[in-house]
């Protein structure tokens, strides 16, 4: 990393929490809590009775982790830790019920509540503390007591740019269930992962994959319904269930500004104004964690807040670049790329490139090896046949490759495609005969701020 990047705000729990010891009968909740992630996974093993059981056990653990987090914030009419008690045991019930219908080789891997790792229930009660109390929590151990819960209180904009990362999480999944979504998903991350840098570890990596799911899943038209795929999920009856704090979160998603701004003015301790620098639009920010200073510039995505203000995601990255020099070469480079790719492309390109020195495009493969690019081929063929949309529109000019199935480019490569799946497409065909090639490494080179 270079000395131009700066660092953001933690996701971790924020400064000035309460930390709150649970009662016994509260630990006990949330060691039941513990078991239903695995719950949840094995219980898609067995066959619907009228609902999905995985669908079953997640509603019931998800009842329960919004139950645990109202005692322990202390919220108007939250349950006693007795009454916590009481509705652990109803999920410990549905556990040994689940753990009876199972095959005897998949219930031994059903955790028991004094043997599942605490720390299965975090996901669960960071997304009710967030979603139900505009909180954030974190369980922590403590050398006095059994378990500790960190609270605090979030303002708005905390609240809507941490819900923004749990409802990519829930977008994906749901993604998961149609074979063309899912497909369309791979090839929007295998596009985007072309243009990041190398590391996908540490927190700039995990803020790289975070701003390729917003792409992917909240931007992206998809072939299969035109939208992004969470304009669908909202339109869902699972989208119609959610919180409507994640609801609020996945129309921000959907309705955010992807680029990079240039930090005008700051006029008090939270708000700034920025400059994008590919279209010149302003925009006024709420930034509670005071990174939004002139001199700097914002590159990754901002979320309508209210009617007025903006608020940027957490896995924006924050750059010095107060020499015009180094602005000038910022802005050109993110034009240049621009130019051929779609903008968030653009950015990671530029963040890769600029920030992090990294040899771009990279060489990742489509597919496992030969014999799975063929079955994504034919899979996605399959599937646009099938819903119609494997017409002759905009046809892809691939050389014929001999081991694809007879038909195949009329038929696929004839399609309405955007530059992903074009490319996507490309590769796959390509990989059906050339051997993989390993990816090549370069140290990281400064670009700007030096």
């Amino acid at each position: 990393m270079t000395a131009s990047v700066l660092t953001r705000a933690p996701r971790s729990l924020p400064e000035g929490a309460r930390l709150i010891a649970l009662a016994p009968q509260a630990v006990h909740a949330v060691r039941v809590l513990a078991t239903a992630s695995e719950g949840a996974a094995l219980a898609a093993l067995l066959p619907p009775d009228g609902e999905d059981p995985a669908d079953a056990v997640a509603r019931e653990a998800a009842s329960l982790a919004e139950r645990i987090v109202a005692h322990v914030v202390n919220a108007p009419g939250g349950p006693t830790a007795s009454a916590l008690g009481i509705a652990a045991a109803r999920l410990h019930g549905s556990m040994q019920r689940l753990r009876r219908a199972l095959p005897p080789s998949a219930a031994e891997h059903l955790p028991r509540p004094d043997t599942a790792p605490l720390g299965l229930a975090s996901e669960w009660l960071v997304e009710a503390a967030l979603e139900h109390h505009g909180h954030a929590l974190m369980l922590l151990s403590h050398p006095r007591y059994e378990l500790v819960a960190g609270i605090r209180a979030l303002s708005p904009a905390e609240a809507l740019a941490r819900a923004a990362e749990h409802v990519l999480s829930a977008a994906e999944s749901w993604a998961a269930h149609d074979p063309l979504l899912e497909l369309e998903v791979e090839a929007s991350y295998w596009y985007s992962e072309r243009w990041s840098a190398e590391d996908d570890e540490g927190d700039a990596g995990l803020r790289s994959v975070q701003r390729r799911m917003e792409w992917a899943l909240a931007e992206r038209a998809t072939l299969a319904h035109g939208e992004p795929i969470l304009a669908t999920l909202l339109a869902s009856d699972e989208g119609m269930r959610w919180p409507e704090a994640r609801r609020t979160a996945a129309r921000a998603l959907v309705d955010s500004v992807a680029g990079a701004f240039q930090v005008l003015w700051r006029m008090d301790d939270e708000i700034a104004m920025v400059r994008s620098l590919t279209d010149g639009r302003e925009i006024r920010i709420r930034d509670p964690y005071g990174e939004a200073h002139p001199g700097r510039v914002m590159l990754g995505r901002a979320l309508p807040l209210n009617a007025r203000e903006h608020v940027f995601t957490l896995s924006t990255e924050l750059v010095s670049a107060g020499d015009p020099a180094d602005l000038r070469a910022l802005q050109a480079d993110l034009r240049a790329f621009a130019a051929r790719m779609p903008l968030p492309a653009a950015v990671e390109a530029t963040v890769a490139d600029g920030l992090f020195g990294a040899r771009i495009p990279r060489t990742v493969a489509p597919a496992a090896d030969a014999e799975d690019a063929l079955a994504r081929i034919e899979e996605l063929g399959g599937l646009l046949r099938e819903r119609d949309l494997a017409r002759a529109v905009e046809p892809i000019d691939i050389p014929r490759v001999p081991r694809m199935p007879a038909g195949a480019s009329a038929d696929l490569l004839a399609i309405p495609v955007d530059a992903v799946m074009r490319a996507w497409i490309t590769a796959l065909a390509q990989a059906t005969e050339a051997p993989p090639v390993p990816a090549r490494r370069r140290e990281a080179e400064e670009r700007y701020g030096t």
